[in-house]
């Protein structure tokens, strides 16, 4: 029986498989919340609210419709701490970690559908790519964890040693999960400088990626990188830079958010949402308070996301990167995106296009389907950000979360289970892969 199963696998195709083992853990995820232990009992848990709490936890995603400190036990806070875990380093990295931990060696097709959940180009260096991410998300996580801990035991005593913990946990894989809750006042401690710089730095070293922090420390000197990692620590820094801009002069005279702090406190509340809002979902103000102009800029940045192979979600930094360069070639009349001194391969831009225009006609269909499914009357506004949020992985919410209708949360779900698993394993797993050997007549085509 067991050969057969194996056999029906290996059929498979690699994408398929890859999302298959995303859903199968999500659902395991739900059953393990469902289970008594895991619950306070201070209220009852549906299916459809344990799978949706599942899939944003292994998504990465971090909504909520619960208060994890209140309506969880202790050991339903370490189940999800643990599916947040999975969740970031994805389901083949931890079956590739069990594998060399019992010493098994890694086979073809496990390297393949380590490289095909990557959405990278060869198969080689992937069992010394796993370890290396393994090393970087533990030791990241257990240095901010202690930097967290510190902070946090003195205002909790020991227990903050699991605050440290779960924060840092939940700020590597960009799951933006809050243990703390309103009652105590997350957003107030993340306004401390030195709780924000740890959050913010260990933030940006999972959304990042870790082929670039690896080319950084094997290298360290910017002549020696990688055209890849010089393109996504450019394209992080004009981000960021943007992002810290766009929220001080937006949000600097607003009372309800930046308004009521010093200009230090401003520029550093800025620098935090900058980054949160393209990856975490960490707030340190609340989000409704914000002006439209504003929301709808963070709108842009959830869905760019992070950079490729990291913990973010979106449609990367790269694709809307190239996309941009692209333009600018367009406009200025050449044909060759050019950047460092090397031309830009057209299929990937061609890819980039194809991964963008899928990924607006995903959310359009995922916002669609909210406003056609929700009988409330909720603001446009507010429903079209939680279905980007949903897609994009980030978890910012505008509070609609715990009132949504089962259908709405079904579709939420898969909103997020497409964001987590990527438009380019979602097409990989469904494409053909039959090479046509007819060729047909060009032609031309009316555009603009």
């Amino acid at each position: 029986m067991s050969r057969e199963i194996i056999h029906f696998l290996n059929k498979l195709h690699r994408g398929v498989l890859i999302c298959g083992g995303f859903a199968l853990f999500m659902l395991l995820g739900a059953l393990l919340l469902m289970l008594p232990f895991a619950q306070s009992g201070t209220r009852s848990i549906s299916f459809i609210d344990a799978l949706f709490m599942s899939v944003s936890i292994v998504s990465v995603t971090g909504m909520s419709m619960f208060d994890l400190g209140r309506d969880f036990s202790l050991a339903g806070q370490l189940i999800i701490l643990f599916l947040m875990q999975v969740g970031g380093l994805g389901i083949m990295t931890i079956m590739a970690m069990v594998s060399i931990s019992t010493g098994r060696k890694i086979r073809l097709q496990e390297r393949l559908l380590i490289r095909d959940s990557f959405n990278l180009q060869s198969p080689s260096g992937m069992v010394m790519l796993v370890k290396k991410i393994i090393l970087w998300t533990f030791t990241v996580e257990l240095i901010s964890g202690v930097l967290l801990s510190v902070y946090f035991c003195f205002k909790f005593g020991l227990k903050g040693i699991y605050f440290g913990l779960w924060y840092a946990v939940s700020s590597f894989t960009t799951c933006g999960l809050d243990l703390i809750g309103e009652n105590i006042g997350f957003p107030g401690m993340a306004a401390d400088s030195f709780v924000s710089t740890v959050i913010v730095v260990t933030m940006f070293l999972g959304g990042v990626g870790f082929l670039a922090l690896d080319d950084v420390i094997r290298h360290r000197k910017w002549s020696k990188l990688s055209f890849n990692t010089k393109f996504v620590f450019t394209l992080e820094f004009i981000l960021i830079l943007s992002g810290v801009i766009v929220f001080y002069l937006l949000e600097g005279d607003n009372p309800a958010t930046l308004g009521r702090l010093g200009t230090l406190e401003k520029w550093q509340s800025a620098f935090f949402m900058s980054l949160s809002s393209r990856l975490a979902g960490f707030a340190v103000f609340d989000i409704h308070s914000m002006m439209n102009p504003t929301v709808l800029v963070v709108m842009m940045f959830m869905f760019i996301g992070g950079a490729p192979v990291s913990t973010g979600g979106g449609i990367r930094t790269t694709t809307m990167g190239l996309l941009i360069l692209s333009m600018f070639a367009w406009i200025r009349g050449r044909r060759e995106v050019v950047i460092f001194h090397k031309q830009i391969d057209p299929g990937c831009l061609v890819k980039a296009s194809n991964v963008f225009t899928l990924a607006m006609i995903l959310t359009f269909f995922t916002a669609f389907l909210i406003f056609l499914l929700e009988p409330a009357d909720f603001n446009f506004e507010n429903a079209l950000f939680e279905s980007v949020s949903a897609f994009s992985t980030v978890g910012f919410s505008m509070g609609l979360t715990g009132e949504w209708n089962t259908s709405c949360k079904i579709v939420l779900i898969v909103a997020m289970y497409i964001g987590r698993i990527g438009v380019m394993t979602l097409a990989i797993a469904f494409a053909g892969h039959h090479n046509r050997l007819m060729k047909y007549p060009k032609e031309n085509v009316v555009i603009g």
